[in-house]
This record gives C-alpha cells, structure tokens and sequence, in this order.
C-alpha cells in the first residue's frame, strides 16, 4: 500500500474496532478507489456480513478473489461464513480451494481442522489442527484447539504437551494453568499438578477450585504415605518375629 492508503486503512481497522463502522466502511471504500488492497476488501465485507447484508459481503469477498488469485485470504473468509450459515460442505470446499491457493495458510488449516472436528472427521481435523500450529508456532490459540481435541479424546499426555506450549506464549492466562493441573492430576503426576496449581493461585490467589483441587491432592498424598508408613510397620514387625 503507498503511504496514504497504508494510512488509512490503518486508521479504518482503529474504526471498525472500535465499533465505528459507517466510518471504516467509508476508509475501506476510499482505499479501494486508489488501490485494489485484498484486506480492505476482507474487512469490508465483514462489516456488510455483521449488518446481515450477505449479499453484498459475499460480492466483496467474490471480487477480492478473482483480482488476487494468489491470495488464500478471501476463500478461507468465505468458507468461514458459508460455516457460520450451517453450510459445512460448501465451508469445506471454500478452504480446500484456499489451501490450494496457498497449502501453508495456518489459519485455513485451523478452520478446516475445526471443520472436520465438527463433521466428526477426527483424524482429518487432527491433521490439519496440527499442520496450523507447524506453521505458526507461536499462535496459542492452534495449541489450545489441538489440546483440547487430545483432551477430549482421552490423550492427556498430548493435551499436556500442546497446553505446555500454549502456557510458554500465554504465562498469563489462568484457565491453562488449572486445565495443565487438571490433567495432571488424572495422570497422577501430582508434583506436576501442584506447580500448575500454584502458577494459578500465583495469578490468582482467591480461586476456590484451584485451592479445593490442591487440598484434593495433599489429601491423597497425604493417605499414600500413611500406607506406606503402615506397610513399612508391617514389614519391620515382621523381620522381628520371624
């Protein structure tokens, strides 16, 4: 973009955030007067597409990828709304073509991933679920979608890897801590369960869930060495009586 369109579309993003859209509608419009600008036109029809005007959200998206055929971008959008519509099979086609387009567009793996998990094509969604976090290592969000799929799946030890990872990029964020010491707890790696639970309460230290599951664990701990304690009695008196 030259510099007074990368200005303005700069400033159209600010406004649509912030929920002024007539007003990015316009910035959108101006930008695309001076230059065919892919993004703009993205954003453009997710303005006409939240005011209910498909139509016109899907011409904008037409056009953008029939003047950038290299771009994956429109497709993957497009496949999203045909999947917010309850289209699953033409959201599929949508993202295929993207990723025929472009085969290293992360977040086209991620919503076809998501897709596929939807339709119940497990081992596909895994597949592209895992492609997504290969190419954009560092988006917590692809890690936190793969863990939870492990998750549900019953694969804690995979789910402890990608929430691992996700709570590297993400130190702050508490639900991570308290699902890594969930998991770990069904696991029995109580060591590891506590960390995770006292990386929660370090963040916040009035939760009742994470104190009621650290008190679970030091109770079990707390039994197991009581049997052993019992047990090692055991042995001893019977080395003694012979």
């Amino acid at each position: 973009k030259p510099d007074n369109t990368f200005a303005m579309y700069n400033l159209a993003v600010v406004y649509q955030d912030l929920g002024k859209t007539e007003s990015a509608e316009k910035l959108y419009q101006d930008v695309l007067k001076i230059t065919e600008d892919t993004f703009s036109r993205i954003n453009l029809a997710g303005i006409f597409y939240s005011r209910g005007n498909q139509g016109e959200a899907y011409q904008q998206l037409e056009t953008a990828t029939n003047k950038n055929p290299d771009s994956a971008h429109p497709l993957s959008i497009l496949g999203e709304f045909k999947e917010r519509e309850g289209k699953l099979a033409e959201a599929e086609q949508k993202y295929l073509k993207a990723l025929s387009v472009d085969s290293r567009h992360a977040l086209t793996h991620h919503r076809l991933g998501r897709l596929y998990l939807k339709r119940e094509k497990y081992a596909q969604g895994i597949e592209h679920l895992k492609q997504a976090s290969i190419l954009e290592e560092e988006n917590p969000v692809y890690l936190q979608t793969l863990a939870a799929e492990y998750e549900r799946t019953g694969d804690y030890i995979e789910a402890i890897n990608y929430f691992e990872r996700a709570s590297v990029l993400q130190p702050d964020q508490l639900e991570i801590y308290v699902k890594l010491g969930d998991l770990y707890k069904k696991k029995t790696m109580f060591q590891q369960a506590l960390s995770r639970y006292w990386s929660a309460l370090s963040l916040k230290n009035d939760d009742p869930y994470t104190h009621r599951s650290v008190l679970e664990i030091y109770k079990i701990l707390a039994e197991r060495e009581k049997e052993q304690l019992e047990t090692l009695e055991g042995q001893s008196s019977f080395a003694h009586n012979p």
